[in-house]
């Protein structure tokens, strides 16, 4: 099938986990696929860890330090003499005319990902790669969008001459951290369940509600961390009466012996911070800003979303 050039022209468009999750796809599918990426930047180290997580073996690095076209390319060509497609994340730190001289070096057809509300100003980077551009992926469509991508972003772009291969809808699982993750972030300490920190957290609620029962409140969102005064403890085994992963106990109380009991009984985590509630949602609202590709869940949740919205036998037929 040959090699697939897999490039944004802004930061975090979702290039990693298009091409972890599209390369698993085709290994589903039987085809002996791997994954490259130059290092030419410090982000570019952390996305090449992105790949190691969820990927394992099946990704092949790439020695370069500073861009030469011929270096870079002569190894891009090796490593894809082992596979039957070789995907290569571009690196943002290249110019346009550098991408577009290593993508004539290697011969490679090239897909654009993009974030959905900024496809349209992508245009002018999409049509400079010309004939070797396969088409464009738009990432992060929100929920009420939809009817606007069809009626007019889409015909914008096809107007332009760039193919639409898919909408891929923005996800709440691909923007989760872990519970470890939240721990850091928020420097707090763990005081139970720190073996469950592998757990993705997506959604947060506060803890303390007016005269409906807490776990009717609590129930409304899984997968959850609780925020709550740690000298709460109605309001916490409330919370543990509904599927969550951790609590965030603020005011650097401890919570009661019982609380600790019963969610390790639950297997939920509990996490200390000195800072009180109010000083914890604020940081809170910045913590999607550290979330990467680089958990198990979130590879099988954008598999799915590849596979349904991306015809992937097409894709296959122009490589």
């Amino acid at each position: 099938m040959g090699i697939l050039y897999v490039v944004s022209d802004t930061d975090r468009a979702g290039k990693t986990s298009f091409c972890a999750s599209l390369a698993s796809v085709l290994m589903d599918m039987g085809h002996k696929v791997s994954v490259s990426k130059a290092i030419f930047s410090e982000q570019d180290k952390e996305d090449l860890d992105c790949y190691s997580s969820v990927l394992g073996s099946n990704l092949s690095k790439l020695s370069g330090q500073s861009f030469d076209v011929s270096a870079v390319g002569a190894e891009i060509k090796s490593a894809a003499k082992e596979v039957d497609t070789l995907l290569v994340e571009a690196s943002n730190t290249l110019s346009r005319d550098e991408h577009t001289d290593l993508v004539k070096n290697i011969g490679a057809k090239v897909i654009h990902v993009t974030k959905y509300d900024e496809a349209i100003g992508s245009i002018p980077f999409g049509t400079f790669f010309g004939q070797d551009l396969i088409g464009t992926v738009l990432n992060f469509l929100t929920r009420y969008k939809t009817t606007e991508a069809y009626e007019i972003v889409i015909p914008r772009l096809e107007k332009s001459g760039i193919t639409v291969l898919g909408l891929i809808p923005e996800n709440r699982t691909l923007l989760s951290l872990t519970v470890k993750q939240i721990c850091e972030n928020l420097e707090g300490t763990f005081v139970g369940g720190e073996e469950y920190g592998e757990d993705l957290v997506e959604s947060f609620m506060v803890g303390g509600f007016g005269m409906d029962p807490g776990q009717y409140i609590f129930s409304r969102q899984d997968k959850k961390a609780v925020v709550v005064r740690g000298d709460r403890p109605d309001v916490q085994m409330s919370a543990l009466d509904t599927d969550m992963e951790c609590f965030i106990m603020t005011g650097g109380f401890e919570p009661i012996e019982y609380v600790k009991y019963e969610a390790n009984e639950e297997e939920v985590s509990i996490i200390i911070v000195n800072s009180d509630t109010l000083e914890t949602m604020d940081k809170i609202g910045t913590l999607q800003e550290h979330s990467e590709f680089d958990h198990k869940d979130k590879l099988a949740r954008f598999k799915n979303l590849i596979s349904s919205n991306i015809d992937v036998e097409g894709l296959k037929s122009v490589l």
